[in-house]
């Protein structure tokens, strides 16, 4: 299977992805917002949420294929995310959760619509990084093992375990509303341990903490709710991601 965010980080650089939550607001709105993030540069629009229905995603999935021509990509909670409208979908296991759901089970459950419907799964190793005092939403949702701001060589056998299974990126995630980044330890030794495309997200603020984490090794930034907070704000991370590029 070709690995088309390798090949899209070899062609563009460092890449920039939005994430959009279906729950956070209507289909039309969601559609405008990913339009704007395609304007300020960034290079695909994700989808999804922790607890979106399937109306939810697929509603918000349409509304912004309509929108951009940028790859829209799920980012499901479960197979319930899983819309006909998509370009790709992030196939992912979320390797330290503790509940064999988000293992195995919800990929199970959405493997054969995904064939059927012809979106382009994207295998992907997703790994959670507590860096907030409160769990955050997916925290309390899939009950991970916990990897702290120090549990570096945790992070990097999971993220090398997600390397031998043959995924085709790992996304380290703080989670969304995350008081903190992932740490720059982490990304920069779990960049080190792989050769497949790193994805960081989550609680990244500012251009600052966005040029920190790609110069720590990302190939891929990924911000969400600062986009609907603060558009210039995305422009200025957006701009910081592709200096590194």
């Amino acid at each position: 299977m070709e690995n088309e965010i390798a090949n899209w980080r070899k062609t563009k650089g460092v890449l920039h992805f939005t994430l959009i939550d279906p729950d956070k607001q209507p289909p039309t709105e969601a559609g405008k917002l990913a339009k704007a993030a395609q304007d300020a540069g960034s290079d695909a629009i994700m989808i999804g949420g922790s607890t979106t229905s399937h109306e939810a995603a697929d509603a918000t999935t349409k509304a912004v294929r309509e929108s951009v021509s940028v790859p829209v990509i799920l980012f499901p909670g479960g197979a319930s995310g899983v819309s006909r409208h998509a370009t790709h979908i992030f196939f992912m296991s979320l390797l330290n959760s503790t509940k064999r759901r988000f293992l195995v089970e919800e990929q199970l459950k959405g493997a054969m619509y995904i064939r059927k419907l012809g979106i382009t799964p994207i295998p992907m190793g997703y790994i959670l990084i507590s860096t907030s005092e409160t769990p955050t939403t997916v925290e309390r949702v899939a009950e991970p093992d916990p990897i702290r701001e120090s549990d570096v060589e945790k992070a990097v056998a999971y993220a090398l375990t997600a390397q031998y299974f043959g995924m085709q990126c790992v996304y380290l995630e703080a989670g969304s509303g995350a008081q903190k980044p992932v740490p720059l330890e982490i990304v920069s030794a779990v960049k080190k341990a792989l050769s497949i495309v790193v994805i960081v997200g989550g609680g990244i603020r500012s251009p600052d903490a966005a040029r920190q984490r790609v110069k720590a090794g990302a190939d891929v930034i990924v911000t969400g709710t600062i986009g609907e907070r603060d558009p210039q704000k995305l422009i200025d991370i957006i701009k910081a991601v592709k200096e590194k590029g």
